[in-house]
């Protein structure tokens, strides 16, 4: 608990001393509507399947069915039985680590405020949607599943199988990458960038290394959550970063009748 109140207390510090004037980013309705419609429709796709396909449990699919020998080697080697305690810290460390992007509306205006909100929200609904749709189209049993001592509510619930990718690690690598990427563009000749960075990433990663020894998740599955995660609270910011020659945009084509959307880096 100590550590993770430093860890707020260096974000709130740190974004205190960020100029009030210099917000380098900017809303557009048709690349708002892009990114917001595109993730909801995500979203959407992923009720329409979880409404309306039939959702299998581990002790449905059968207890006699799962060997760790079947596990590939290297989450066999890093698989662990279920430990509550570590599962309900990962949801609170998660909490803090979604929390810490806030401390930037610290000294900015009421408009600059709106744009950043707009874009957290942006990040996090792109990087849920998409894992929740991963979820559903992939199986994956969660280690959890491979021990005996498991207790049967957590073997009866249909999240036994969402295992890849890890919601937790994607989340929480979204928030890290967001705060770190707008306070690099706010502050790109501070030094307290790279103290952001880390402390950011490593609560990141803190909240991965939970999900993987609480028996929620293996590593693969929170790797790519966290490498997904990243490219997502990465990607939103540098949409809407209007410095030229530094930002990621989009364009609009149209070939043979087929629309399309480019993305110039």
């Amino acid at each position: 608990m100590i550590k993770r109140l430093l860890f707020l207390v260096l974000i709130v510090f740190c974004a205190s001393l960020l100029p009030a004037d210099d917000f380098p980013y900017q809303l557009d309705w048709k690349k708002d509507a892009l990114i917001g419609g595109g993730a909801a429709v995500l979203y959407g796709t992923h009720l329409a399947i979880y409404f309306t396909r039939d959702r299998d449990s581990a002790k449905e699919h059968g207890l006699d069915r799962f060997h760790k020998s079947d596990v590939n080697f290297v989450d066999r080697a890093m698989m662990c039985s279920y430990s509550r305690s570590l599962d309900l810290t990962s949801d609170i460390l998660l909490a803090c680590t979604m929390a810490a992007p806030f401390a930037l509306a610290i000294h900015q205006s009421r408009d600059n405020i709106i744009t950043g909100a707009v874009m957290y929200a942006e990040a996090l609904l792109l990087s849920h949607s998409v894992k929740e749709l991963t979820k559903d189209v992939v199986t994956r049993w969660r280690p959890y599943c491979y021990y005996d001592d498991t207790r049967s509510k957590l073997l009866r619930d249909d999240e036994s199988g969402k295992s890849f990718m890890s919601g937790h690690s994607a989340i929480a690598f979204t928030s890290a990458s967001f705060l770190t990427t707008v306070y690099a563009h706010l502050q790109p000749e501070g030094k307290n960038k790279y103290w952001v960075a880390g402390g950011s990433f490593a609560a990141a990663t803190a909240v991965a290394s939970m999900r993987v020894l609480s028996g929620s998740h293996f590593f693969t599955d929170v790797l790519v959550g966290a490498a997904w995660g990243t490219f997502a609270g990465w990607l939103v910011p540098q949409l809407h970063y209007c410095q030229e020659g530094h930002s990621v945009k989009l364009s609009f084509f149209s070939e043979t009748g087929a629309p399309g959307i480019l993305f110039n880096f």
